[in-house]
């Protein structure tokens, strides 16, 4: 009995990464927001008493059972558009993290409201939004990546110069989600097979060539046909092998490395990325695939991340070493600086070493002399030391948040302005309003 109760709360509570619920709640108030704000122009017309759908239409437009909107009190165009405004900022809220948990839950029930209002142009990634909505409005923990955390752990930061550990959760909310992406592909599925054209292979030809759907012009869609027949069944092939995350752990563990768990749902997730990014590209069928796939963040595991980080070390041999960054702990603005740059540190290659502590200086800097360590943030790759906007273009390289802008400081022209702009900010970061502020001596701070 005693093991049968241990397997049961191991299976609905073992502890997980919330780092997965955290990217997947950004990625999914990020969606909702960009498809609200292309209805800008039509909210009035689609969902208020001026719409296409007026009062003395409710009773026979809409359900009447399980049904919540806030439209069935608030008819008023004004008012309507004023909801709608504020549908936008808690999905921002809700993105960002800041009240995370009570703002994704007021974006979860507005998002109802509004697709109840009118169904007339809700489409199947409307249908996903809102589960998922719902999956993170009840999640124990969905505040990973968000403002809300980064705000802990400053304060974390300042007292120990170390930051919070990773936030974990129950595993519950992550076998729902895998749930529902398992139904919705094997429902699709056999819907698909129960017709013909997919069996025969004309069914992603036929859909190319919808002039409501094509993203582009038919010679375009011809040449993409003749790989029909061998789409249509890799599709079917895909939707099926969700079945296989069904295989109870006791037996999977048996099986080769290819099918364990870990590589089956990782070779699921990139066919679906590349399922879900071919229609995305090629057919206009509103918010559904990037619905799908913001869904996708929500089931990664702690494995994956770390796996990831390990394979992008090894990959790339100059990113191996640790990276040893020295700042002036006695400034506030160099704290926040490097408090930033740890958070952002997600392959854990920084070091960060207080300069002003003489013993950590000597084991880590012994060569640079202080004044220069107080004139700029330095930082040691290997043997090379590079300082000031030089140290920041080399930290781009290592921090995934900044890699889009990294080639960005090496255009002509831009490291010189960066390296006045960097020295300007450097020179004035201990002033006070009343002239310079004193250096603090601890050697904690």
């Amino acid at each position: 009995m005693r093991t049968l109760l241990a397997s049961i709360d191991r299976f609905f509570f073992r502890r997980i990464s919330a780092s997965g619920f955290g990217l997947m709640r950004i990625a999914w108030a990020a969606t909702a927001l960009i498809f609200l704000l292309f209805q800008w122009n039509d909210v009035l017309f689609f969902y208020s008493s001026d719409g296409i759908i007026p009062p003395e239409l409710f009773a026979s437009s809409f359900r009447s059972d399980f049904r919540f909107s806030v439209f069935q009190y608030v008819t008023n165009p004004a008012s309507v558009f004023a909801i709608y405004l504020l549908m936008l900022a808690v999905l921002m809220c809700a993105m960002i993290g800041w009240k995370t948990r009570l703002s994704t839950m007021a974006a979860t029930v507005l998002l109802f409201s509004f697709h109840e209002r009118n169904l007339l142009p809700l489409g199947g990634g409307d249908t996903v939004l809102r589960n998922f909505g719902f999956l993170l409005m009840i999640a124990p923990q969905i505040s990973a990546f968000s403002i809300d955390r980064a705000r802990k752990c400053w304060r974390q930061w300042e007292e120990s110069k170390t930051l919070l550990p990773p936030l974990k959760m129950s595993i519950w909310p992550w076998r729902l989600l895998l749930w529902q992406f398992i139904v919705i592909y094997i429902a699709s599925g056999l819907d698909k097979a129960s017709g013909n054209m997919w069996l025969q292979g004309t069914a992603v030809a036929s859909a190319l060539h919808h002039p409501h759907f094509a993203r582009w012009p038919m010679p375009v869609m011809d040449v993409i046909s003749i790989l029909s027949p061998l789409l249509s069944y890799a599709v079917l092939v895909f939707e099926f092998g969700w079945l296989l995350m069904l295989i109870p752990r006791s037996l999977s563990q048996e099986l080769p490395q290819l099918c364990a768990p870990h590589s089956v749902r990782r070779a699921l997730l990139l066919g679906g990325i590349l399922f879900h990014g071919s229609i995305l590209l090629l057919m206009n069928v509103g918010s559904f695939s990037v619905a799908m796939l913001s869904g996708y963040f929500g089931l990664l595991l702690d494995k994956d991340f770390v796996d990831l980080r390990m394979w992008i070390n090894r990959k790339f041999a100059n990113r191996k070493s640790q990276i040893v960054v020295l700042y002036d702990a006695s400034c506030l603005l160099c704290r926040r600086s490097m408090f930033v740059l740890l958070l952002l540190d997600h392959h854990h290659r920084l070091h960060a070493v207080n300069f002003r502590d003489g013993k950590l200086r000597n084991n880590y800097a012994p060569d640079i002399a202080i004044k220069d360590l107080d004139r700029s943030m330095h930082i040691k790759i290997r043997a090379e030391n590079f300082s000031g906007f030089d140290a920041f273009r080399k930290l781009a390289w290592h921090l995934p948040v900044l890699w889009p802008i990294a080639p960005l400081l090496y255009i002509p022209g831009v490291p010189p302005i960066g390296r006045i702009v960097y020295a300007r900010i450097a020179t004035s970061r201990n002033r006070c309003s009343d002239g310079f502020c004193m250096h603090e001596t601890q050697s904690d701070r």
